[in-house]
């Protein structure tokens, strides 16, 4: 019939040799036009036969695969190859209807590689936030992770070039020294080349990547590298180099990026959790382990893939020698990446279905606190209860944290208030302040849904207690059935609003326990409010009524370290005395108070520094003192006092802040000739400016950062000159 489209058949004859009874290895074969586009593909039978029918309007050139069965996403000439698939080639005539091709001969070394190569990925994507000084990681969901297999190293060596090799070479036998990010002094570096340039190197090595350090110290000690570096040909070197990949890694991560390809293996979906699994093929001419590379991207506006994980050099975040199945960790810090809620569980103590975790103050877990935390109960003392492991008191706005086990709501409870007091007697007074967490809805636009984050108030809510009488300053406790109807609790991606969204109240510690700080003369001025404070937990039901925590077998809890699986393991409250009648109550030193900072005069013997420029005449064998004042009320802070000259340091003292601090005596002759730069007459200066900057840091935190702007600070400058 006239415009009838013409078919070719192609019989494709398959023999697995040495193929074992029972199930045998599932395998397609495939038609690809002459630029690998897949025109055909057709299940091998179990007599070893398949036919592929192609358009055959014209004539051309097919490349012909028989290799393992492939997702259809996955069925791409190059990936075939790559997982073992055998090629024929043949050219199709428009006059010809049918063809049989010589049998595909598949010896056991390669239909076992089908079977034998599949490779499981896992992991894990966080975004790293920074929320006052310390990071906090939260899931990136509903992201797509494309894994990539980085060439192994057998490849990517031959395709340096002559003169690569022989740096390489060079460094190995310590001719050339690896480049410094400054030029050195003077017309000619080569005396230099050897000690200070190869010094300089290894701490800019250091400082950037523990690997690349270790590889530097590594090349001159390696006996088998060496003697291939000095007598072997290009081919021995490079063996050599082989059989050392500890120290060509990051060798090459850092000086030869370029000559790193990749390729697209897998793709997976974060969950809620920031989770993903995947399989793919190892391929069947990969003799080691596959060296991974990771990408994730995520819809912007609901419409814009944007990569929100692509570190580079490509070479130095390659996972090599990937054991398959074991556990990756992604980071970004993207601000386009989207996160969920955390979601490592916390597991009620050992028995207990219903519990209330008081997790945190902020950022900080209270199995890190002097009188919470199970593994500190020995070491804890009338002084150091309340504080921090590293002895820090707390101040400013604290937001503490608990968690709520979500069974609670099938026993009635649905409210809780926290209190406080000073000291460890009389009543609690609620806190007021307003609570919000967030809820992850979407919004139409004109670009497609939209993820946004709104605020909804937990507390504080006044509860009728079906008697005409209103319970005030309660707080919902945030069940999943609290959250609105139209979206779910979720982690908003502001830093403020994420604290916010943890902190179950608000305790104005500043406000309570506002603290002394110091006049001009160093004189405290105000009245010391500082000590032991109290928080108090309870639990209402749905009329505002006390809850009878033994009647339904509710306890308190306290987290613990987590557990192999991430999970946050929590003791029983009342195991360390935290718990009284219905309510917990947990103890916290608040130190508020500010800090002092001053810096004397210096002097030389009964000579002291004029005021007016700062001068000071001395005799080389003179000793100048630089006394300095740092203050706190009660020690919780620490100093450093530095003294430089020109641009060069010459000093540094830190220290935990005394009641009395000892002045600085140094020997004019090391305070003009200690660590003088490069360049610098070697007797050191005869007149020369100084500079003294002493920094007084409070150790009190919020839980999430100490820098509450209670440290003090002073500067002073003065010239020696000789008399």
């Amino acid at each position: 019939m006239a415009g009838e489209r013409k078919v070719a058949v192609i019989s494709v004859p398959v023999n697995l040799i040495d193929l074992p009874s029972g199930e045998p290895p599932s395998a397609e074969a495939y038609a690809f036009s002459a630029d690998g586009r897949l025109l055909a593909r057709a299940p091998v039978s179990a007599k070893g036969e398949a036919e592929l029918k192609i358009a055959a309007e014209h004539t051309a050139l097919l490349r012909l695969l028989v290799g393992p069965a492939a997702e259809k996403d996955e069925a791409n000439f190059t990936e075939l190859l790559r997982r073992g698939a055998e090629e024929q080639q043949l050219r199709v005539d428009p006059g010809v209807e049918r063809y049989r091709l010589p049998p595909f001969v598949i010896y056991p070394d390669i239909w076992k590689c089908w079977l034998k190569s599949l490779c499981f990925v896992r992991g894990t994507l966080y975004k790293r936030v920074l929320i006052g000084g310390q990071y906090e990681n939260f899931p990136v969901c509903n992201a797509t992770v494309e894994v990539y297999e980085v060439d192994p190293l057998w490849l990517i060596l031959p395709r340096l070039p002559e003169i690569d090799i022989d740096r390489l070479r060079d460094m190995v036998l310590e001719r050339i020294p690896l480049p410094i990010p400054e030029p050195i002094p003077g017309p000619d570096p080569a005396p230099f080349a050897r000690t200070a340039m190869a010094q300089v190197m290894q701490a800019r090595a250091g400082a950037t990547d523990p690997g690349l350090s270790r590889a530097l110290r590594a090349l001159p000690e390696s006996a088998g590298l060496h003697h291939a570096a000095q007598l072997g040909s290009r081919q021995q070197f490079q063996d050599s180099l082989l059989r050392h990949p500890d120290i060509l890694r990051p060798l090459l991560c850092w000086f030869y990026p370029r000559f790193v390809t990749m390729q697209q293996v897998a793709t997976a979906t974060t969950d809620s959790c920031g989770h993903f699994r995947t399989l793919f093929f190892k391929g069947c001419h990969n003799p080691d382990q596959p060296d991974l590379y990771f990408k994730a991207k995520q819809k912007l506006f609901g419409l814009l893939d944007v990569y929100i994980h692509a570190p580079t050099p490509i070479a130095c975040h390659t996972h090599w020698n990937y054991q398959c199945g074991t556990e990756v960790t992604l980071y970004t810090s993207s601000p386009w990446a989207q996160t969920c809620a955390p979601c490592p569980p916390v597991i009620g103590p050992p028995g207990e279905n219903l519990w209330v975790a008081f997790m945190a103050i902020g950022g900080h877990g209270m199995n890190d606190i002097y009188g919470t935390a199970t593994d500190l109960q020995s070491a804890v003392t009338p002084d150091n209860r309340g504080l921090t492991q590293d002895g820090r008191p707390w101040g400013g706005l604290l937001l503490p944290r608990l968690e709520f086990s979500p069974d609670l709501e099938a026993a009635g409870v649905r409210y809780y208030q926290i209190g406080w007091r000073k000291g460890d007697s009389g009543s609690f007074l609620p806190l007021t302040g307003e609570i919000h967490h967030y809820y992850r809805h979407t919004v139409s636009t004109p670009t497609g849904d939209m993820p946004v984050w709104s605020p909804e108030k937990l507390g504080p809510v006044e509860v009728d207690d079906g008697a005409g009488h209103k319970v005030p300053n309660l707080f919902r406790i945030p069940y999943a059935s609290v959250a609105p109807q139209s979206g779910v609790w979720d982690v908003p991606p502001d830093i403020h609003e994420i604290k916010e969204h943890l902190a179950s109240a608000r305790f104005p510690s500043a406000t309570i326990a506002p603290g002394m700080s110091y006049d001009a003369s160093g004189a405290l001025q105000g009245t010391d409010t500082s000590g032991k404070y109290q928080l108090q937990v309870r639990l209402f039901d749905g009329d505002g009524q006390p809850v009878d925590i033994d009647a339904l077998g509710i306890v308190f809890a306290i987290p613990e370290d987590t557990d192999d699986g991430g999970a946050i393991r929590t003791a029983d409250a009342a195991d360390l005395g935290l718990v009284s009648g219905d309510s917990l109550i947990i103890t916290l030193h608040v130190d508020n108070n500010r800090c002092y900072a001053e810096i004397a005069a210096p002097t030389i013997g009964a000579a002291t520094a004029d005021p007016c420029c700062g001068i000071l005449q001395y005799q080389p064998a003179d000793n100048v003192t630089m006394a300095f004042a740092a203050e706190h009320p009660h020690g919780f802070a620490r100093y450093r006092f530095r003294v430089v000259r020109g641009a060069a340091q010459v000093f540094q003292e830190d220290a935990p802040v005394t009641a009395s601090s000892s002045p600085v005596i140094q020997n004019v002759g090391f305070l003009m000739t200690e660590n003088l730069p490069l360049g610098c007459a070697s007797a050191g200066c005869e007149v020369a400016g100084f500079g003294e900057h002493l920094y007084v840091d409070s150790l009190a935190t919020d839980g999430w950062s100490n820098e509450l702007g209670y440290d003090a600070s002073d500067l002073r400058a003065f010239v020696l000159a000789k008399d």
